[in-house]
């Protein structure tokens, strides 16, 4: 398949991080692109005013076209939407998302970045260090970068850095020269079985390399033994990131941030370029990913405000941890938002000890996505929290959140923290400082 050879397509989900992108790549390769998608949102906004991108609100079987020459799909459309039918039917190309970025991926230089967390970050340092040393990558982010403030950046070179996601398998279309294994632990157990089903499902991503193919990862991980195994056994060069992790200075608290930009060193020495300057560029430039321990601003009394996706028992640890060792004599007030009943109920035990390590925690009621509400479920959490460790608020009425909490007494001495990967990030942002 040859992107260049197609015209005009149509997303259905466009309104995805990863469809976005995705759309914008076709965009920039020279094609008229229309989505849709259930609800609008900054992100279709976007698409529509910065890359003249049509999106329709809704699922709608006239929104396809005779004229329509390829239709992409997200992972999350059922075969049975309308739009992808209709396409169907009048014998238009279809390809989902992650089919699409296998074609991607077949055409060039590919770096794939993967790992239960801490994907979008170090994908996010490896092309802003690469965009430095001159090498112009192209890159998918599953985040917006705040230095270029999208999630599609552009490249004149044959380098192609992406996020390649675990989920339902989705990063077994992708073939990479590099890849990049950031750490495996429990998640989407709404999909997989148990860790030993994950670690089978990377295993087979491992063998989707280019020629020998290259494996970065920290060999120290002990998730990572058995795959370990298969790397050498097919003949892969392994580079071991952690001997870079205590030469690392940033601007970015946490120890799982010093993981990042080691595995994003790795890819340079392995690309052969100055990590001397990629160390120098982290330590004075990095500006990272929205919701990536995102600095949002400060609230009307001086409170620092920060936003974060964390949204797994160990992303929240590492968040967590990070803040209290670069705010040492500050209490943290998180709000947090449970995210998938399935990962809430299997995790309880292992959020409720992550979350009690925080001073105040607002727990908002759990942000259902693909699954279906259980209104019951809404705060399972508080049942296992300790509140003689955490002082555990209720959200119970989200309209009047902003309002209510401007009315507590809290100082400078905290900082507030948002985390989770729904909407919980409006509430923080509306509560800061507005400059005139």
């Amino acid at each position: 398949m040859n992107i260049r050879n197609y015209k005009k397509a149509h997303f259905i989900g466009i309104g995805g991080v990863g469809m976005s992108a995705m759309a914008k790549y076709l965009r920039h390769q020279g094609l008229q692109v229309s989505g849709s998608d259930k609800f609008g949102s900054d992100i279709t906004k976007d698409l529509n005013n910065n890359y003249e991108i049509t999106f329709w609100e809704g699922n709608n079987p006239e929104n396809i076209s005779s004229d329509i020459d390829l239709v992409v799909y997200s992972p999350a459309v059922s075969q049975t939407d309308p739009e992808l039918q209709e396409a169907q039917d009048l014998g238009i190309t279809t390809q989902s998302y992650p089919e699409l970025l296998g074609v991607i991926s077949r055409n060039k230089k590919t770096i794939a970045i993967s790992g239960t967390n801490g994907k979008t970050t170090t994908t996010s340092m490896l092309i802003e260090v690469m965009k430095d040393l001159g090498e112009d990558p192209t890159g998918i982010v599953g985040a917006m970068l705040q230095k270029y403030n999208s999630n599609f950046i552009s490249g004149q070179s044959d380098y192609f850095i992406t996020e390649a996601c675990e989920y339902k398998e989705s990063f077994l279309s992708i073939h990479h020269d590099v890849l990049v294994i950031t750490n495996i632990t429990e998640d989407h157990l709404d999909y997989f079985d148990n860790l030993q089903h994950i670690k089978k499902t990377f295993i087979k991503f491992l063998k989707n390399k280019k020629n020998s193919g290259i494996l970065i990862c920290n060999t120290q991980l002990e998730n990572l033994k058995d795959l370990l195994v298969v790397a050498r056994d097919t003949g892969m060069k392994i580079i071991d990131y952690s001997p870079y992790i205590t030469d690392i200075v940033l601007s970015l608290p946490g120890e799982h941030n010093k993981q990042n930009a080691a595995a994003t060193l790795a890819v340079i020495e392995a690309l052969d370029l100055s990590v001397t300057s990629a160390k120098e560029y982290l330590k004075k430039y990095f500006q990272g990913a929205k919701r990536r321990m995102e600095h949002v601003g400060i609230t009307e009394s001086g409170i620092q405000i920060i936003d974060d996706y964390a949204h797994n028992p160990e992303g929240l640890e590492y968040l967590i941890s990070g803040l209290r060792d670069f705010y040492p004599n500050k209490k943290i007030i998180m709000f947090f938002e449970p995210h998938l009943y399935s990962r809430t109920q299997k995790f309880k035990n292992e959020f409720a000890r992550a979350l009690e390590e925080v001073d105040t925690l607002y727990l908002f009621p759990t942000y259902k996505a693909r699954e279906k509400e259980i209104p019951h479920e809404n705060y399972l959490l508080d049942q296992y929290i300790n509140t003689d460790k955490v002082k555990l608020i209720k959200v119970i009425n989200k309209s009047t959140f902003s309002q209510e909490f401007k009315s507590e007494e809290y100082s400078t001495g905290h900082i507030i923290i948002s985390a989770g990967a729904g909407d919980v990030w409006k509430y923080s942002h509306a509560l800061k400082k507005t400059i005139i």
